[in-house]
């Protein structure tokens, strides 16, 4: 696929920047007729609006990239929320709003009785609901978007039936673009993920078709009962899906203005980043895996302890790709308790008094803690409005191998070729996608053979997949799924985690309308919750650590 990038100009053209509302009864509301507005229109502002809202939930400051370990808050800013899982009521009115576009464009394409637009619109329908059932669990489904026949507070469908409808319509949406005919087009400038290639649409249901049924794996016998067969769907996805870094589904951001630029970009933060710290976790894992990801995403310590420093002294250093940074070395007594490494993480949940003073060793200079120089920022392409390196990736080509590799491991998926096959050009995926070729010296063979990386030589080779999938999928929702599902990779929390030794693994729902109509709903979905000794006594269920029906009867991941 070429990227594409964002146009919110057709959208907003278009009229349909709709305002936001957590009640259904307004999300319900009988929205305008298909005919008033180009579908093509319609298409370019679901893609646009998809794409930054599945970005958002994994970008840098998120609760996501904190739960993952990406990163750490290193002041007070967030750290509840990101460093100790202090999360609270989360939105969805932006998904309904975007799925009630999409129903628009759907609507018109049966109409019109063009194929196309009709499968893009499952697509994403699949993709937005699957989001939004995977967060929270149960979710008004099958009512929702039904104003036309008065269901304003629909009711909330069990998890299972959300999951075999989206299965269902992706299949749906790929056997439609197999059988396309001459007037089945849409406007290529219009379709900013595809260009308006079929091909490309068939292949990211495809690969759609994967991830849920790999979801859904610890729940084979409730699927097959309930009429399908997700080893038989995975298969059949798997022979027609992504097979090169072109095929992802991915979108670039413009950069122009505040809505087509990415979050830290100067259009939309006043101020740099800084508290935002890379995990000790992931920088030490990037580091001794000698990963070139690592000078993509992070800069070196403005200020590098060493022992074998008598005298404060700026020097150049230079990543591996070239790119040159002052740093200052500075002495370090040989039993200081200081990280005297150039790229330092920030260990993951400490209190906020300790964040803030990490690394600081006996330098008494009164440093704003969110620039502290003892510990790396982010990389300065997360300062830009636009970047080569940070896109709206949906789902990657890298991914569907590790899946391919995870499927063949595991047997009775009917898959061809090796775990380790798929494995390797899953790594290989990643690394050509942030060009590491060029950075000085490196060899994939060279990466590949480190004892760390092969799957060889892997104790457990479900953990070496999970561990390079979760570095593939950096700052992205995806490795939270599937850690979620695999309890891989193997993630430890700090001292200050809120509610006991574990990560989150549900959103909370949106803070429910006082309507009778809304609660009994509402109610009837949080019962069917699971509270699992994580939830304190008192509380509700509709809680981070509730297990939703496809974490039931599981151990994962913890």
């Amino acid at each position: 696929m070429k990227i594409s990038k964002i146009i919110y100009s057709l959208a907003a053209a278009a009229g349909l920047l709709l305002t936001s509302c957590e009640d259904l009864s307004e999300v319900n509301e009988n929205p305008n007729s298909p005919e008033e507005v180009s579908s093509n229109y319609i298409m370019s502002y679901v893609l646009t609006h998809s794409a930054r809202a599945y970005y958002a939930l994994g970008a840098e400051g998120s609760e996501l990239s904190g739960a993952m370990q990406y990163i750490q808050m290193g002041t007070n800013e967030g750290a509840t929320k990101v460093n100790q899982y202090g999360w609270s009521a989360s939105g969805w009115s932006e998904y309904y709003n975007i799925l009630k576009n999409n129903d628009l464009m759907y609507q018109a394409a049966v109409r019109d009785n063009n194929r196309f637009f009709q499968a893009i619109a499952l697509i994403m329908k699949s993709f937005v609901f699957g989001l939004m059932t995977d967060l929270f669990g149960d979710i008004p489904y099958s009512g929702a978007l039904r104003a036309a026949s008065e269901q304003y507070y629909p009711e909330y469908d069990n998890q299972i039936d959300v999951y075999k409808g989206i299965l269902t319509d992706l299949k749906t949406a790929s056997a439609l673009l197999g059988s396309l005919g001459a007037t089945d087009v849409v406007s290529a400038g219009a379709d900013v993920l595809y260009g308006g290639k079929a091909a490309g649409w068939q292949k990211f249901a495809n690969a759609l078709r994967m991830r849920y049924a790999l979801r859904l794996s610890g729940h084979k016998s409730e699927l097959s009962a309930a009429g399908i067969d997700i080893a038989a769907e995975f298969k059949d996805a798997a022979g027609a899906t992504f097979t090169a870094n072109t095929d992802d589904a991915s979108l670039a951001f413009i950069g122009t203005t505040k809505d087509n630029s990415a979050a830290g970009g100067i259009l939309n933060a006043s101020n740099p980043l800084y508290y935002i710290k890379p995990s000790k976790p992931f920088m030490d894992k990037l580091t001794a895996l000698g990963d070139p990801r690592r000078d993509r995403w992070f800069q070196p310590v403005l200020n590098k302890w060493d022992v074998q420093t008598a005298v404060a002294t700026d020097k150049t250093v230079t990543n591996v790709f070239g790119e040159t940074f002052t740093v200052k070395y500075v002495p370090a007594k040989p039993a200081a308790n200081v990280d005297t490494s150039l790229y330092v993480g920030l260990p993951v949940g400490l209190a906020i008094v300790d964040a803030t003073s990490y690394n600081k060793g006996d330098d008494g200079t009164a440093y704003n803690p969110e620039r502290s120089p003892y510990i790396s920022f982010l990389h300065s392409r997360y300062r830009a409005n636009s970047e080569a390196y940070v896109k709206m990736n949906l789902i990657t080509y890298a991914e569907v191998e590790f899946m391919l590799a995870e499927a063949a491991l595991d047997g009775g998926w009917g898959v061809s070729g090796t775990p380790e096959d798929h494995y390797k050009a899953g790594i290989k995926a990643s690394l050509d996608k942030y060009n590491a070729q060029a950075a000085n010296g490196f060899s994939f063979d060279k990466y590949y053979a480190r004892n760390a990386v092969s799957l060889a030589s892997a104790p457990n080779k479900l953990e070496r997949i999970s561990e390079q999938k979760w570095i593939a999928g950096w700052l992205s929702v995806e490795p939270w799924f599937h850690w979620r599902r695999t309890g891989f990779p193997a993630l430890k929390t700090g001292p200050a985690a809120q509610f006991g030794a574990a990560i989150p693994v549900r959103f909370v729902y949106p803070v429910a309308n006082a309507d009778a109509k809304y609660l009994v709903n509402y109610n009837a979905a949080v019962d069917k919750l699971e509270a699992t000794g994580y939830v304190p006594t008192g509380q509700s269920k509709d809680h981070q650590y509730s297990k939703m029906w496809l974490l039931k009867g599981t151990s994962a991941p913890w």
